[in-house]
Formats: structure tokens, C-alpha cells, sequence
């Protein structure tokens, strides 16, 4: 099997993808900031020390291997703050120097991590990549860039080239929002959320890794990118009363209404203009949380094979089960 180089290989993504490569048969070269990464001791890995910030420095990364999946990023998080130039060099600068050690190199296959934000923060119905990109944020506006370089050097250079968008991406993982959610619910902290009509699409980590695996052996692409998530979008409300009961908790008698929490964020949003320290519920956070993010892999299903083997409510005792070890002295 050919080579497959995988950028961003130590994040969360990176690992998964890594050891089912690995478990494959694949040969795999990983891009690591850090060459001692415990990746590196995995059968059939090769590790390459390298920044993609820097074009010199991955400049013949790509020599030898038939594919590369870029996952390496500036990632945003629920408190966001990152500054525009920050996304620009990592996101969109990373990408095309990755792009350009690929073609030096002669890889003919590229896929590319982006994200469902290059549609904007919030949906009010169901969307799929007949909706045109709308990003509203440093990041969302980096990671379109970013699949407009893929395109473009996939129609100059003829390479089999593709971008996957995704929301958010759960599993065990102590990165993110979502293990910082349970630790919330956990200590009491997160508020008990009302019967909400909204829903948001996610994505399970082993999900993810599929999706990638079929694009790696597919023979061409129908479209320039993929929205991919688990087969149905959650409910917010479902969402966490199914932590709530993973970590042993009642299910509550009553539910904070949504005007209270909106109240709550306003003052918030005072607080923190006033202070100039982060507030505990922003606006901004709140609408993160429970606004719409709804979207639809109806075209990878059906074009590549697609077929989301896990769901939230299922992974919820994984999800709890290292949290807890997790949380254990001396880990």
C-alpha cells in the first residue's frame, strides 16, 4: 500500500486516524511539532519534525507517499479569541505549503479537514453543500480559504483532491468543549437546560476516520467537498440529559427556562465588558451552545459509501469512562 501523510498526527483526530492507518496495513508518515510524541513508537510510523507555518520546513515532507490527509489547524473553541492573522497562517499559509511540498512531490491524493463553520455559525434548517459558503469568523473564513487553494491546485495539478467538512467531533478526549461540559454537568456548574427545538449535527471520531478511509480509495470525487457527520442531527436538551444520566445524575424535576438563561448571558455580557475577565455565560457562548447547527451527509452516503456506525447516546459510557479515568490521581 502506498504511503499516507498525515499532518496534525498528535491532535485528536490525528491519533485515531493514525492507529486504524496503522491497523490497515498502511505505511504512515506523521507530521508532529514534536518528534518524541508517544505516536511515533507505533508498527509502521514514521515521524517527521516539522512546522507548516514554515514552507522550507516541510518542503520535501511528501517525498515518497501517495496521499496526504491535512489535519493540522488553528482550531476554534467556545470561547474563541484568536486573532484573524493567527488562522490565516496556520489554516490557509500551513495549507498551501502542504499543497505545494504535494505537488513537488508528485502525491495525487489529498484530503482535507475542514469544517462546517465556512457556512456561517448557526442554521435555521437543515444544510448541504448545495448551500453556498457564508463563514462569519476568523476561522470559519481561514478553513474556505483553505478549501479554495484545494480546488484550485487540484484543477492546476490534477490531483484527486477533496475537503471534508465537519462539525463538531466527539470521542475521548480531554480537548474541547465537550469534555469540558461534562466536567461542568458533573460539578454542578452547567445549567440545567430547558426542552429545546433546536438540534446540532455531530460527528463521532470513528465516524470520522471512515469517511476518511473511503476517500482515500475512492477513484475520484463528484464534488470539491463533504459535509460528514453521524447519520441523525441531536436534540441540545437529549444531548445532555444523556450525559447527566452517563454520570450517574437524575434526570432534573425542573428545567431553567430559556429566558432566564438569555438573562443570565446578558448580564454576563456586561460583567464581562466592565471586567475584562471572562464571564461564566456570554451571549456568544450561550448561542454556541443551543443555537441550530444542523447538516446533512446525505451526498457522501450516497456517493462514497458512507454509513455512520456510531451515535452520541451510544458513545456516552465510552465519553463517561474517560472522563472518570481521566480524572483519576496521577493521570
Amino acid at each position: 500500500m502506498s504511503k499516507v501523510l498525515v499532518t496534525g498526527a498528535a491532535g485528536f483526530l490525528g491519533t485515531s486516524l493514525v492507529e486504524k492507518l496503522c491497523r490497515s496495513g498502511h505505511h504512515v508518515r506523521v507530521v508532529l511539532h514534536d518528534s518524541q510524541h508517544p505516536i511515533s513508537q507505533l508498527g509502521n510510523v514514521e515521524t517527521v519534525a516539522a512546522d507548516i507555518r514554515d514552507a522550507k520546513s516541510v518542503q520535501d515532507i511528501a517525498d515518497g507517499c501517495g496521499a496526504i490527509v491535512h489535519l493540522a489547524a488553528k482550531v476554534h473553541a467556545l470561547d474563541d479569541s484568536g486573532e484573524e492573522q493567527d488562522y490565516e497562517a496556520v489554516n490557509v499559509d500551513g495549507t498551501k505549503h502542504i499543497l505545494d511540498a504535494a505537488v513537488r512531490s508528485g502525491v495525487s491524493r489529498i484530503v482535507f479537514a475542514s469544517s462546517v463553520k465556512v457556512f456561517g455559525e448557526e442554521t435555521t434548517e437543515c444544510v448541504d453543500e448545495t448551500r453556498a459558503p457564508d463563514p462569519q469568523t476568523a476561522y470559519g473564513r481561514s478553513k474556505w480559504r483553505a478549501e479554495q487553494l484545494v480546488s484550485e491546485y487540484a484543477a492546476r495539478h490534477d490531483l484527486t483532491a477533496v475537503s471534508l467538512r465537519l462539525p463538531m467531533v466527539y470521542g475521548p478526549t480531554k480537548k474541547g468543549n465537550l469534555y469540558r461540559m461534562i466536567e461542568a454537568i458533573d460539578h454542578g456548574r452547567f445549567p440545567v437546560l430547558p426542552r429545546l427545538s433546536t438540534v446540532r449535527s455531530l460527528l463521532h471520531v470513528e465516524n470520522f476516520v471512515q469517511a476518511v478511509l473511503l476517500c482515500l480509495r475512492a477513484p475520484c470525487f463528484q464534488r470539491a467537498a463533504y459535509v460528514v457527520a453521524d447519520s441523525k442531527p441531536y436534540c441540545v436538551t437529549d444531548l445532555y440529559d444523556w450525559l447527566r444520566a452517563g454520570l450517574g445524575k437524575a434526570l432534573p424535576r425542573w428545567r431553567v427556562p430559556l429566558w432566564m438563561l438569555k438573562s443570565g448571558a446578558r448580564c454576563g455580557d456586561v460583567l464581562q465588558a466592565i471586567s475584562g475577565s471572562p464571564a461564566p455565560l456570554t451571549t456568544q457562548q450561550l448561542t454556541k451552545l443551543i443555537g441550530g447547527a444542523w447538516y446533512s451527509s446525505t451526498a457522501i452516503t450516497h456517493e462514497l459509501g458512507y454509513q455512520a456506525a456510531y451515535s452520541f447516546e451510544q458513545a456516552v459510557p465510552d465519553l463517561i469512562a474517560f472522563y472518570r479515568d481521566v480524572g483519576r490521581p496521577g493521570c
